[in-house]
């Protein structure tokens, strides 16, 4: 079932949007990526506890980024 709803968006994130070709599959896979997310960071808290990514530095957050991309060539070397 799906239910019809209005929303505002900044100017970027709308073009993003509307350029996919069909938004509201668009915000609708964002919304679930969010959830798994979510799901994940909660997962992870209760195996290593509150705090557990404190350790975690902007290196590591960049490296993470580029995994993701697949452009983990440079982490390769």
């Amino acid at each position: 079932m799906t239910k019809k709803i209005t929303i505002s968006l900044p100017d970027e994130l709308a073009d993003e949007a509307q350029a996919s070709g069909n938004a509201s599959a668009y915000i609708a896979a964002a919304l679930r990526e969010r959830r798994r997310i979510l799901g994940d960071l909660a997962i992870m808290a209760d195996l290593w506890g509150p705090g557990w990514q404190d350790g975690i530095t902007d290196d590591d957050s960049a490296r993470a980024a580029r995994l993701m991309t697949g452009d983990a060539k440079a982490d390769a070397a």
